[in-house]
């Protein structure tokens, strides 16, 4: 397998540093540090903490899906089609 094989798009990876979630969410790094740590410390409701398990990165799904509820996008899951 070659090098090139192994590159990966870095918005394809589901576990992402701080420095890549500030990137992604395109906030200057001051405000968005600060804000981070205040929803570490604060241990927010739905807030993803950092995963030991992934190298203290977060699961960037689930940081999205915070962003996006607390910017009022409401997500629903869909049911499947009953046979009538």
């Amino acid at each position: 397998m070659t090098s090139a094989a192994l590159k990966v798009d870095p918005h394809d990876t589901l576990y992402i540093t701080d420095a890549e979630l500030i990137r992604r969410m395109g906030v200057p790094e001051k405000i968005a540090r600060s804000r981070i740590r205040l929803l570490d410390d604060k241990k927010e409701p739905g807030w993803p903490q950092k995963s030991k398990l992934w190298g203290d990165r977060r699961y960037w799904p689930a940081v999205k899906a915070y962003l996006d509820r607390q910017n009022g996008l409401k997500i629903e899951v869909s049911q499947p089609m009953r046979n009538q």
